[in-house]
């Protein structure tokens, strides 16, 4: 028990917000009392007690710290451009020379490209708040990122891996800001939902803010721990 009580406070650590202290003075309490079975995804996802506790908001809040944190350093940032390539064919056959093009029509747009003042904002108590075009709605998106001099606006809405019934998280999660998103429209701005889960999705998303190569594979290893660790500790603590 001390053993596995000096691992948890590894992965939670005493600085962090109330709530982490709160879990750790409950870790001994019993999260399935009477229950027959307990199966992973009860125990990740679906358990009443570990939900009404905070457990599966922490590991979603935990997760989003880390995202924000990454798309925060994509601000200013462009893909440089592509190589093109011109095939040259000779009596041996076709040869291709690789040439490198610094043409407009050979760089990949990212939706952060055209302007240098984006606002990243999180659903976190120590982030910066969501822009006044957001805070005079009833919506709280997991991430904004807010441009505005270009009036655009990406609202980013997180599933962690473990939550349940991600396909239909993904689908509830975009109609839930499609009126959102067209009021904006309607107002003037450029507005854009995109519902992620951790893994391809997220891949894409990092893509489209011109998080490429080396950063990108880092980003999605660290979210990808981030989520397993601290459901790792969900499980241990399940009893």
């Amino acid at each position: 028990m001390l053993a596995e009580k000096a691992y948890m406070e590894r992965w939670i650590p005493f600085t962090e917000n109330e709530l982490n202290k709160e879990i750790l003075r409950k870790c001994e309490s019993q999260l399935q009392q009477g229950a027959k079975e307990q199966t992973t995804e009860h125990v990740l996802s679906s358990c009443k007690v570990a939900f009404s506790q905070g457990r599966y908001t922490w590991r979603h809040n935990r997760v989003l710290q880390e995202l924000a944190s990454v798309i925060s350093t994509a601000k200013g940032q462009s893909n440089p451009p592509s190589p093109s390539f011109t095939i040259f064919t000779t009596e041996g056959g076709a040869r291709k020379w690789c040439g490198r093009s610094n043409t407009a029509s050979n760089q990949r747009k990212g939706l952060l490209d055209g302007c240098d003042d984006w606002e990243v904002s999180a659903n976190l108590p120590e982030w910066d708040k969501h822009p006044e075009v957001i805070r005079r709605t009833t919506l709280r998106p997991d991430i904004v990122i807010y441009s505005p001099s270009t009036q655009q606006v990406i609202m980013v809405e997180l599933t962690v891996p473990y939550e349940s019934r991600m396909e239909q998280a993904h689908t509830y999660k975009k109609e839930k800001y499609l009126d959102l998103t067209k009021e904006l429209e309607e107002s003037g701005y450029r507005a854009k939902i995109m519902p992620i889960e951790i893994g391809s999705s997220a891949y894409d998303l990092l893509s489209k803010l011109s998080i490429s190569g080396n950063k990108r594979t880092k980003a999605l290893k660290l979210l990808a721990e981030t989520a397993e660790n601290s459901s790792r500790w969900i499980w241990c603590r399940r009893n």
